[in-house]
């Protein structure tokens, strides 16, 4: 699954890359096409905490896996998760720091996530939901594989304005 010849890593996010990412994931860029506001750095610690623990910060049943993205050089590029809840329905996010993006990198470390996720959870799908007007993240997960599975219409505010959030669908094949 892995399309790109770059050299990262993922490490698992733990309470103490909340200080070092901070500044990353604190960029307005990041946030265009979200609903969600800026974390603060106690509530980032916060979140990063939950995440060591492989638990939702707000759902009991979920397992968390989240992962920091970082280059040989040791500079972080981005950040991946993936969400697997109690009825097998599992969905990633990502988000590729200002510096790093359009250069491949996103399409490299969620195919390793992927990857690692279905290894260990044995999944049949995987979700990704895109505001409509990320391009950018179209891009990736279309090149991941995913494909278009459900349209929410007007189901975001976004830009001040509603959008439609575009769910895609990537489906592992059973090897039974």
């Amino acid at each position: 699954m892995d399309k790109s010849p770059v050299s990262l890593h993922l490490e698992k996010v733990t309470e103490d890359h909340a200080q070092m990412l901070y500044s990353h994931l604190s960029n307005p860029i990041l946030y265009e096409y979200l609903e969600d506001e800026i974390p603060t750095l106690l509530e980032l610690k916060q979140k990063f905490k939950f995440a060591a623990l492989e638990k939702s910060p707000d759902n009991d049943t979920m397992t968390w896996l989240k992962w920091v993205a970082i280059l040989p050089q040791h500079q972080f590029v981005g950040v991946v998760e993936i969400g697997i809840f109690d009825d097998a329905y599992a969905e990633i996010g990502f988000m590729t720091f200002a510096d790093f993006q359009n250069r491949g990198y996103a399409s490299t470390y969620c195919s390793r996530a992927i990857a690692f996720a279905f290894m260990r959870f044995n999944l049949t799908a995987l979700h990704a939901s895109v505001n409509e007007q990320n391009y950018a993240s179209r891009k990736v997960v279309e090149n991941l594989g995913f494909e278009l599975y459900n349209v929410n219409k007007n189901a975001e505010f976004v830009k001040g304005k509603l959008s439609d959030e575009l769910i895609y669908r990537l489906t592992f094949s059973n090897p039974n």
